[in-house]
């Protein structure tokens, strides 16, 4: 990731500190095909800031004018269009199973995971946002997903919670909380309780098998042969969804 939006998911995602760059970010983010059209005044006066402050931002990531920043913004996002098409056409859905298959110590179902995928995918198209909530480092792994998501139009917004605190906002959009070991859960019960009743649209991803009637979806991942493939499990997961999603995008909405 080394292109102007993956500069500004980096500082949307770095949520354990948040101020009025992080806030910005956020708002690019969600109006990305929006940006282009909208003044620096009205920018300001959208994320209730003043137009210095937009001016630090993009000097921020290397630009020193907001002119400046949009033209190199949107050249940047055509190239990842390109990039992402050329990807996903050379990709299949049953060579990322394989992939998965071939680091799971389980025995794979690929029809229970397929049609997780799909549900997941499903409520995305719905939505069209979604938030992530986890430890940082797990979060850490959907920085690519999340450029490539907003490039099709879906924000994406993590909550890291290094303590004992879920980050809570109400929002309209998928809300999926990663731990593989279930540890999340019970480190934040009065939070995962709290966020539960603030969303309907709850996923939970974990290798550990859970009776949560809260939630909307659990998907069950398997456990690897070694615990240095988890996260390549997870990004095989994140790349499945990503490929659904975009198969749906290249045929109704690009």
């Amino acid at each position: 990731m080394n292109t102007v939006l993956s500069l500004i998911i980096m500082i949307s995602q770095n949520t354990i500190r948040k101020d009025n760059m992080n806030f910005i970010a956020s708002y690019i983010i969600d109006h990305l095909y929006e940006i282009d059209a909208m003044s620096i005044k009205t920018l300001a006066e959208n994320c209730y800031t003043s137009t210095t402050s937009i001016i630090k931002f993009c000097q921020l990531i290397g630009f020193d004018t907001y002119a400046e920043f949009k033209k190199y913004l949107y050249s940047s996002l055509e190239t990842r269009k390109e990039q992402l098409t050329k990807k996903c056409q050379n990709l299949q859905i049953e060579d990322l199973f394989n992939k998965i298959e071939l680091f799971s110590q389980d025995s794979l179902d690929k029809q229970y995971l397929y049609q997780s995928v799909q549900k997941i995918v499903n409520m995305i198209i719905q939505k069209r946002s979604i938030h992530f909530y986890g430890a940082v480092f797990p979060l850490a792994l959907v920085e690519s997903f999340s450029e490539d998501m907003a490039i099709m139009k879906v924000p994406v917004h993590v909550h890291q919670t290094p303590f004992d605190q879920i980050d809570l906002q109400s929002n309209e959009a998928v809300n999926i909380i990663v731990t593989l070991t279930g540890r999340f859960i019970e480190l934040n019960k009065e939070g995962f309780q709290q966020l539960c009743q603030l969303h309907q649209d709850i996923v939970l991803i974990s290798q550990e098998v859970s009776d949560l009637k809260e939630i909307a979806l659990q998907l069950t991942l398997p456990h690897t042969m070694n615990s240095d493939y988890d996260d390549i499990l997870y990004i095989l997961l994140l790349d499945l969804i990503k490929l659904s999603y975009y198969q749906f995008y290249h045929e109704h909405l690009d």
